[in-house]
Protein backbone atom coordinates (compact mmCIF):
# COMPACT_ATOMS: atom_id res chain seq x y z
CA UNK A 1 0.00 0.00 0.00
CA UNK A 2 1.29 3.42 -0.89
CA UNK A 3 2.42 5.54 2.06
CA UNK A 4 0.40 8.74 2.33
CA UNK A 5 2.10 11.30 4.58
CA UNK A 6 -0.55 12.60 6.98
CA UNK A 7 1.52 13.47 10.01
CA UNK A 8 -1.02 14.59 12.59
CA UNK A 9 -3.16 12.20 14.60
CA UNK A 10 -6.17 14.47 14.21
CA UNK A 11 -5.65 14.52 10.45
CA UNK A 12 -5.55 10.73 10.35
CA UNK A 13 -8.66 10.50 12.52
CA UNK A 14 -10.45 12.92 10.19
CA UNK A 15 -9.31 10.83 7.20
CA UNK A 16 -10.68 7.67 8.85
CA UNK A 17 -14.01 9.30 9.70
CA UNK A 18 -14.42 10.80 6.25
CA UNK A 19 -13.39 7.53 4.60
CA UNK A 20 -15.95 5.60 6.63
CA UNK A 21 -18.63 8.17 5.84
CA UNK A 22 -17.67 8.07 2.15
CA UNK A 23 -17.78 4.26 2.03
CA UNK A 24 -21.05 3.92 3.93
CA UNK A 25 -22.83 6.56 1.88
CA UNK A 26 -21.55 5.00 -1.36
CA UNK A 27 -22.83 1.60 -0.29
CA UNK A 28 -26.21 3.10 0.58
CA UNK A 29 -26.41 4.84 -2.81
CA UNK A 30 -25.38 1.62 -4.57
CA UNK A 31 -28.10 -0.38 -2.80
CA UNK A 32 -30.69 2.27 -3.64
CA UNK A 33 -29.49 2.49 -7.25
CA UNK A 34 -29.55 -1.28 -7.77
CA UNK A 35 -33.01 -1.57 -6.23
CA UNK A 36 -34.31 1.31 -8.35
CA UNK A 37 -33.16 0.08 -11.77
CA UNK A 38 -33.07 -3.67 -11.15
CA UNK A 39 -35.52 -4.59 -13.93
CA UNK A 40 -34.36 -2.06 -16.53
CA UNK A 41 -30.60 -1.89 -16.13
CA UNK A 42 -29.04 -0.52 -19.30
CA UNK A 43 -25.32 -0.39 -20.01
CA UNK A 44 -25.03 3.15 -18.64
CA UNK A 45 -26.75 2.04 -15.41
CA UNK A 46 -24.23 -0.75 -14.97
CA UNK A 47 -21.39 1.68 -15.60
CA UNK A 48 -22.76 4.09 -12.99
CA UNK A 49 -23.17 1.23 -10.52
CA UNK A 50 -19.54 0.28 -11.11
CA UNK A 51 -18.48 3.88 -10.46
CA UNK A 52 -20.43 3.99 -7.18
CA UNK A 53 -18.91 0.66 -6.13
CA UNK A 54 -15.45 2.05 -6.92
CA UNK A 55 -16.13 5.06 -4.72
CA UNK A 56 -17.05 2.71 -1.87
CA UNK A 57 -13.72 0.94 -2.33
CA UNK A 58 -11.93 4.31 -2.26
CA UNK A 59 -13.61 5.16 1.03
CA UNK A 60 -12.42 1.87 2.50
CA UNK A 61 -8.94 2.65 1.14
CA UNK A 62 -8.97 6.02 2.96
CA UNK A 63 -9.80 4.19 6.18
CA UNK A 64 -7.01 1.69 5.62
CA UNK A 65 -4.49 4.49 5.05
CA UNK A 66 -5.60 6.28 8.21
CA UNK A 67 -5.46 3.10 10.30
CA UNK A 68 -1.99 2.34 8.99
CA UNK A 69 -0.78 5.87 9.76
CA UNK A 70 -2.29 5.69 13.26
CA UNK A 71 -0.58 2.36 13.88
CA UNK A 72 -3.79 0.37 14.22
CA UNK A 73 -3.55 -3.16 12.90
CA UNK A 74 -5.96 -6.08 12.81
CA UNK A 75 -5.21 -8.78 15.37
CA UNK A 76 -4.11 -11.42 12.87
CA UNK A 77 -1.38 -9.10 11.52
CA UNK A 78 -0.04 -7.97 14.88
CA UNK A 79 3.49 -9.09 15.58
CA UNK A 80 4.11 -10.43 19.09
CA UNK A 81 7.55 -9.77 20.50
Amino acid sequence: MKQVPVRSRSGNRALAILGALYALSSIAVLIWFVADVWTAAAAIDLLLQLAVAASAVCGAWFCAIAFRNLGLRPRQHAVHK
